[in-house]
């Protein structure tokens, strides 16, 4: 749910943020220019949705499921391209963001608080979980991960460990000793379900301490 009052000025924040989209397609891939629109767009996102949000974080994810070009070994074509590709995601998610803006202006938004339960729950609605726009891609990964999961034992050892990073993952200063335990777990677990969750954990690496 939205902190800030002005939810006609919280549009115009993300709004100026996507007009500078284009501009930034033409520049270095992750270069200067990028790293400062995307600092700059957590920070409205900040603002609008207070520190830490779930928006805040899925603004950060967004695009970061199968783009690895960050890494220096990647070519320059398959960098600007994961570049190209992480941009589009992220402005999908903007708009998203305005589409709801405009919902809670219109008052037909369904209850905040029951909408956040169903995210930090993971134990139904499932389906919602991975369609809803107001997931992060984490929360999705881990959701389509349960929802494969049938045996109840195993369920519950892998409700454990996933939610236990994801909330590890969203602190401001994730403890490497902490997220060591459920990736063990995830590597024994499964080579598809580790790959899913990985460029996250890449995507947060900058922020993880000892």
């Amino acid at each position: 749910m939205p902190q800030m009052e002005d939810l006609e000025a919280a549009k115009q924040l993300i709004e100026m943020q996507l007009r500078d989209i284009e501009n930034i397609r033409t520049k270095a891939p992750y270069g200067l220019e990028y790293t400062f629109w995307e600092d700059f767009t957590a920070k409205i996102i900040d603002r609008i949705y207070g520190e830490e949000s779930s928006q805040r974080h899925g603004f950060e994810q967004a695009g970061r499921g199968g783009c690895f070009s960050v890494f220096e070994s990647y070519s320059e074509f398959q960098r600007r391209e994961d570049f190209i590709e992480i941009l589009n995601c992220k402005k999908d998610y903007l708009e998203n963001l305005i589409v709801d803006l405009e919902r809670i202006q219109r008052g037909t938004e369904s209850n905040p608080a029951v909408e956040e339960e169903k995210l930090i729950d993971f134990e139904s609605n499932f389906e919602d979980i991975t369609q809803s726009h107001a997931a992060s891609p984490l929360d999705r990964t881990i959701a389509e991960i349960l929802f494969q999961i049938k045996d109840p034992a195993v369920f519950k050892e892998a409700k454990l460990n996933l939610v236990k990073l994801r909330e590890e993952l969203y602190k401001p200063a994730p403890s490497w000793k902490k997220l060591k335990q459920s990736m063990t777990w995830l590597i024994e677990y499964g080579k598809e379900e580790f790959f899913s969750i990985l460029p996250f954990i890449v995507l947060y690496i900058r922020k993880i301490v000892d």
